[in-house]
Formats: C-alpha cells, structure tokens, sequence
C-alpha cells in the first residue's frame, strides 16, 4: 500500500511513468534480433580460381651501390673513390638492358650528401634508384 503524503488526492503527479518506455525498448529490442540475422544471409559470389605463378628467379648481376657512414662509395662491395665513382657506375652499367641501381645509405648521413649521391648515380647511367632499407654496415663483434 502507497500513501499520498501531499494531501491532494487525484492530483497531477510529478513522477515519471517508465512502462510505455520500457515497452518500446523491448519491441524494437525484439525488432533487432529478429532482422539482424535476415541482414546477415550472405549472396553467392563467383570469385575467379587462385592463379599461382612462379616468382621470377632473382638477378645475379644487380648493381648495388653505397654510401657509408665514412662518406665511401661502394659499388657491389668494392669500395670506390668517390673521384673515380661516375666513371666506374657508367662502366658498370654501360651495355647493360636494365639499367636498376640499388641504393643504400648510413642512416647517420646528412640528407644533402644522400641526395647529392643519388643525383651522381642518376647523371651516370641509372635510369631506376631502388632503395635498400636493410642495415648494410658490417656486423661488429
């Protein structure tokens, strides 16, 4: 039993009647669940079949050139100096049908020396720089 402390009777009450709203939340909750699993029904696709193809062999006579931390060029592990470097990247590229040059750097380089480098190899016969991202330097013990 309640009791009406306010003293009106039948009067207009200040609390909120939640029952329509718990009665809409659960009809739209029923609504989901019904049609969440209709959404999901999934169409038939026709996908084409998995081609495996051979990877290409890789190429033994890759140039790879190199810039160490010393401010050295290297060309396929044979240290050059940098006055004779030009002349030795157009010799090694000349007669060549690809002309891809692999590039590395230290990473403690300045920029300008990098781009300078990259700029030589270009004006002497490399047609595509490849960068080489893996630590080049020699394993110290």
């Amino acid at each position: 039993m309640a009791m009406n402390v306010s003293g009106a009777e039948g009067g207009v009450r200040g609390d909120i009647n939640i029952t329509p709203l718990v009665d809409v939340v659960l009809v739209l909750l029923i609504i989901f669940m019904v049609v969440t699993p209709l959404l999901q029904m999934g169409h038939e696709v026709q996908v084409p079949p998995k081609v495996e193809s051979v990877a290409p062999p890789p190429m033994d006579d890759q140039v790879i050139v190199r810039l160490d931390a010393a401010g050295q060029a290297w060309i396929n592990k044979q240290q050059v100096p940098t006055a004779q470097f030009p002349g030795r990247l157009a010799e090694v590229l000349r007669g060549r049908a690809s002309k891809v040059v692999f590039f590395a750097a230290d990473g403690e380089l300045p920029y300008d020396k990098v781009a300078e480098f990259m700029d030589m190899c270009r004006d002497n016969g490399a047609e595509n720089l490849g960068i080489v991202f893996e630590d080049m330097r020699a394993p110290t013990t």
